[in-house]
């Protein structure tokens, strides 16, 4: 019986082991980016900075794009490509704290009142059959439409 239960937990440790991490905890990067003129004028950029991050994007594959807000602002948080049909949208959005809101579609217009490290992932539709590999952008835009 012993015999039993040792390789029983030794497989099922294996198994527990070898197993993907599929948490969502938001990974810890640092924001090292200079006080440049750009974050000066901007209150939303890329992590590296900038308004525009350029993407190669892989069917089955969720792409995770950083954002820093530096001053509470209004955005719109653009996803093109070369063809307008691509099946790509912004899957969820990541607060500092933790917490989500999603699923949205090729552009999202959010008011963030906190400051910190955000984070958006970008995948497929799963509702549309199509996959899509090739290039977007994803591109800020600050301030709000009235």
């Amino acid at each position: 019986m012993s015999r039993l239960f040792v390789i029983t937990s030794i497989i099922f440790l294996t198994f527990v082991a070898c197993q993907p991490n599929t948490s969502h905890q938001r990974p810890a990067v640092e924001d090292k980016s200079q006080d440049t003129e750009l974050h000066r004028q901007s209150g939303i950029t890329f992590l590296e900075g900038g308004l525009t991050h350029k993407m190669e994007k892989k069917s089955g594959i969720t792409d995770t794009i950083f954002i820093s807000v530096h001053k509470p602002d209004s955005a719109h948080i653009i996803l093109e490509s070369p063809t307008n049909t691509a099946n790509i949208r912004i899957g969820q959005l990541f607060f500092p704290n933790g917490s989500a809101d999603g699923p949205f579609g090729k552009v999202l217009e959010y008011r963030f009142t906190d400051t910190g490290q955000y984070y958006i992932t970008v995948s497929e539709n799963l509702m549309v059959g199509d996959h899509y590999n090739g290039a977007y952008q994803v591109r800020i835009i600050n301030g709000l439409s009235k």
